[in-house]
């Protein structure tokens, strides 16, 4: 019930959120879709375990792809991929162990924008809600600061909060494993363009910086397709980037985008990029 009081449109600023392809499942039919992982993603002990399993799983086991949160945590004074944690068994091991929150939600991120999907509206709610019990907790826990009565109730929250927080964990690992599985047996792993427009979400991304790898540019001559077929502009993958890497281009009507290194792609090779 308290899922109701809460807004299952998309934010305003979400690039995912007029996507048109779904998941296989939403978060509130994936434990039942598949019990294992959400049990596996839901339990205290098997989380951080299941955090590296499940990201491993979506790089399809490419650990040259992996890179800190897959860059969608980047801030100034940190960029994933520039202190050695690209390809690094080691720093997937310690964010999925330490940044429990951080590395489940990159690890769903990066499926969403593979494979150009959305959440459903009870998704939206099933995160807000937990969001929100997050925050009360955190504030109940300032307040405590200063008016000791607010403990008792800032350790209930808590409580609630952890219980929350491992439930909906346990959905999105299920949700995102059953995605992956389906996906495996159908043959259809492969990244697909995002929002038909061959762009995955402007959300913070890995964008590799190498000094003797300039940024792909873009091809003097384009060659539209007829009407109604979507445009496509060359571009030149650069030395260093893996399959998976997100490269920042510019399409030739001056929009700046992400695009992903497609599966097979080799420095030095020419690949044509939908806008």
């Amino acid at each position: 019930m308290c899922l109701c009081f809460f807004d299952d449109s998309p934010h305003e600023n979400d690039a995912r959120g007029g996507r048109q392809n779904m998941f296989k499942t939403g978060m509130q039919d994936a434990p039942c879709k598949d019990p294992l992982a959400c049990c596996c993603g839901g339990l205290p002990c098997f989380l951080p375990f299941t955090n590296c399993y499940m990201r491993h799983k979506a790089l399809e086991g490419n650990m040259d792809a992996y890179v800190c949160c897959q860059g969608y945590y980047d801030r100034c004074c940190f960029k994933a991929g520039s202190i050695g944690d690209q390809g690094n068994p080691c720093c997937l091991a310690l964010e999925g162990f330490c940044c429990l929150s951080c590395s489940l939600s990159s690890t769903r991120m990066y499926v969403m924008d593979k494979y150009d999907l959305q959440s459903d509206p009870c998704d939206r709610r099933i995160i807000r809600f937990n969001n929100c019990v997050q925050m009360l907790a955190c504030i109940c826990h300032l307040a405590a600061m200063f008016d000791p009565s607010f403990r008792d109730l800032a350790n209930i929250l808590d409580l609630i909060a952890d219980i929350v927080f491992y439930t909906t964990a346990g959905c999105m690992h299920a949700q995102v494993h059953y995605e992956l599985t389906e996906r495996e047996k159908s043959g259809t792993l492969a990244a697909v363009s995002a929002g038909g427009g061959g762009q995955f979400a402007a959300a913070p991304k890995y964008e590799p910086e190498y000094p003797s790898a300039p940024r792909p540019q873009q091809m003097a001559h384009q060659n539209y397709p007829p009407a109604g077929q979507p445009r496509t502009f060359p571009v030149v993958i650069p030395e260093g980037v893996y399959a998976g890497t997100q490269l920042q281009v510019q399409a030739p009507n001056g929009q700046t985008m992400m695009f992903a290194v497609p599966p097979g792609a080799a420095a030095g090779q020419q690949v044509m990029v939908p806008y």
